[in-house]
């Protein structure tokens, strides 16, 4: 029997717009994949916490690669792979991006997420929806911690301009992505979803032309190239649906769902 490897993205991916997706469905499909040796790999720029917290009755047979692939995690929760941003890298992105207005800044960590004190409720209270781990801190060099990303909200209407800003000023230090609607994060080179997904396929001797992989954003760019195949979603912008090898239904319509249950019937 085959080993394959399924690699989903969550945000606009395997979730739909009510940030949820058909559990019953899931865990109908779950131990078909487990019987035909697929690997289900969660793939996200969200932290290792939240993304854990979707599955309560699966995480402890799944992989997670968390923060863009900053952290790699076995079923167990033993990392495979931590990334680790330089400091003066994390000193010097942070200026940049106090010098910009409407911006608010997120810190990704090991331990923990991190933003300001001084930033309304609102941001507050969103970004806890997406950071499980959230402290606030009155300055940034309060932070003791491994930095793994920084993450930004951003207005929804500046994001391509400020994405190419960053990429003129922290050229050579860290890498800015986006998922659209708002959000922008910086990773370190080298450090995307892709190479996560390489490093677990290597742990289970899967060859990357048996993997799979789902995505809707520019966050998910090397994913979908460099997997055996991969699935843009159809709500995905044009320019990610030009660069995938299918397009999956809606995320809205169980699209990676429907799409796993048509590739089982395929590979029995």
């Amino acid at each position: 029997m085959t080993k394959r490897l399924v690699a989903v993205d969550m945000d606009g991916t395997f979730l739909n717009s009510q940030q949820d997706f058909d559990r019953h469905y899931f865990l109908d499909l779950y131990p078909r994949m487990q019987q035909e040796q697929v690997t289900f790999v969660v793939a996200s720029g969200n932290q290792d916490a939240q993304l854990r917290a979707f599955f309560p009755h699966t995480a402890d047979s799944i992989w997670f690669v968390s923060d863009n692939g900053a952290l790699v995690k076995r079923p167990d929760q033993t990392v495979v792979y931590s990334a680790k941003m330089a400091p003066s890298v994390y000193q010097h992105a942070i200026r940049v991006l106090e010098q910009l207005k409407d911006v608010h800044p997120i810190v990704s960590a090991v331990k923990s997420a991190y933003i300001l004190a001084s930033e309304p409720q609102s941001f507050a209270e969103m970004t806890g929806r997406y950071y499980y781990k959230l402290q606030q801190v009155a300055q940034w060099d309060e932070i003791k911690d491994t930095v793994l990303k920084l993450g930004m909200s951003v207005p929804d209407d500046q994001t391509a301009n400020i994405v190419n800003l960053l990429r003129t000023e922290l050229k050579d230090e860290l890498i800015p992505v986006s998922s659209g609607h708002g959000d922008i994060d910086l990773i370190i080179p080298h450090t995307h979803k892709a190479n996560a997904i390489k490093q677990v396929a290597n742990q289970l001797a899967i060859p990357m032309t048996n993997v799979v992989a789902f995505g809707d954003g520019g966050n998910d760019v090397e994913m979908l190239k460099e997997a055996g195949q991969g699935f843009a979603m159809a709500n995905a912008p044009q320019a990610i649906q030009a660069i995938a090898d299918d397009v999956a239904p809606d995320h809205n319509q169980n699209g990676v769902l429907v799409t796993i249950e048509n590739l089982l019937n395929q590979w029995r």
